[in-house]
């Protein structure tokens, strides 16, 4: 789902990071001796490569203008992100992680409660400071993401991203993020 034009340069380099830390963790002398400290360091590394990876080849484009943003609040401080899914209302926190996992799966943890779906099996509607993520299955509960930094206050990442309002997953774009 490349549509970016660095997205292929940035596989090539997952590629040839997956291929040197394989390589040294094969070779390294520590292997046995279980330096625990070092191959949780480098099996985290290997999941954030992954992860990277797969932003660029499962996730469609409102997905990943999503990730891009939130990627914009990890870990600060100075950002707060809620959430709304069915009864549950969280307070505003930071976020701490945001990853992709195996199948398109988009996970987003805020403080301490992780919430995750399935890129292919949603529509998005894009607000100036919420998204929400629709399941196409309209049994299934819809989450709603609240933050603090408006996709306003990156014209560089809307102007790039304006593609989003037409693409097939995006069931609303608010006029006002139109560039």
């Amino acid at each position: 789902m490349q549509f970016l034009d660095h997205d292929a340069k940035v596989l090539l380099l997952c590629e040839d990071l997956q291929k040197l830390l394989k390589d040294f963790k094969n070779d390294a002398p520590w292997a046995d001796e279980g330096d625990v400290p070092l191959q949780k360091r480098l099996d985290l590394l290997e999941k954030m490569i992954a992860s990277e990876q797969r932003l660029i080849e499962d996730i469609g484009l409102p997905g990943r203008y999503i990730v891009e943003h939130f990627t914009m609040m990890l870990n600060e401080m100075s950002y707060s992100m809620g959430f709304k899914y069915r009864q549950i209302q969280s307070g505003r926190g930071p976020l701490t992680e945001i990853s992709v996992g195996e199948w398109g799966t988009i996970l987003v943890k805020i403080g301490n409660v992780e919430i995750s779906w399935r890129d292919q099996d949603v529509q998005y509607m894009f607000y100036p400071d919420q998204v929400v993520v629709r399941p196409k299955d309209s049994a299934e509960d819809e989450i709603t993401f609240f933050f603090s930094y408006s996709f306003k206050y990156v014209p560089g990442q809307l102007k790039k991203f304006q593609a989003v309002k037409d693409d097939p997953q995006t069931a609303y774009w608010h006029e006002s993020l139109n560039v």
